[in-house]
């Protein structure tokens, strides 16, 4: 998969290179906006990555980048929740915002996620493969033993994310701000449902070997049970 990475200070845009190299993306990074329209103009990108700048600067790249590749998928960076105007703006395109600081994991999956939700055929994986869990990438859905099952694609990013942290403690802010992002609105009530619908659904049970629990007060753990 080919991710262009735009950021103005070198040395965050070189680590960021260097982690979605080590995992396995094609990364073309720029940090002038010249630079980075004649990149998109003559290479195809499946994926565009870019630190929000504040201000009209960010709004107008903002834009323009939508006007000339409206199909292109975008991971906005920001340092805080974006203004009514960029919502507007992501809000008709395939968009998603990660807020600072980044967490590798997370910056990861999310890449992943918006991939899978927009260009599926051209995923890096066709399928994830935990014990008996097969995920059919970009198809939202998961066989187990052979049977295979449609989840929505919340249900699916929300497996997905237990299955890549099993055994670790996930708080719910966590899994708000992965799957739902964090300025959206979930209450505790419907993220509880879509964890109640996972567990039945791709069987996370005791008898099947593994469990899917809450941690009180603080938020789910994906468990396997070892004999």
């Amino acid at each position: 998969m080919r991710v262009t990475l735009f950021h103005h200070d070198q040395q965050q845009r070189k680590t960021l290179e260097n982690l979605l190299k080590t995992s396995g993306y094609q990364v073309s990074g720029f940090a002038r906006h010249e630079a980075l329209h004649a990149h998109l103009q003559k290479d195809e990108s499946d994926l565009l990555l870019v630190d929000w700048i504040d201000g009209s600067e960010g709004l107008s790249l903002l834009t323009s980048l939508h006007e000339q590749w409206p199909e292109l998928p975008l991971l906005l960076l920001c340092s805080r929740a974006p203004d009514v105007a960029v919502r507007a703006e992501l809000a008709s395109h395939p968009a998603d915002v990660l807020l600072k600081p980044l967490r590798k994991n997370e910056l990861l999956l999310r890449v992943q996620l918006l991939m899978d939700r927009y260009r599926p055929g051209r995923s890096r994986g066709e399928v994830i493969v935990f014990g008996r869990h097969e995920f059919l990438m970009g198809r939202s859905q998961v066989a187990i033993e052979g049977r295979s099952m449609t989840l929505t694609q919340k249900e699916f990013e929300l497996a997905l994310l237990f299955f890549r942290h099993l055994g670790r403690p996930l708080s719910r802010a966590y899994i708000h701000e992965t799957v739902w992002s964090r300025d959206a609105e979930l209450s505790s009530r419907t993220l509880d449902t879509h964890v109640s619908r996972v567990r039945n659904k791709l069987e996370l049970k005791p008898a099947s070997g593994y469990r899917l629990v809450p941690v009180y007060s603080f938020g789910y753990r994906l468990e396997q049970i070892t004999q």
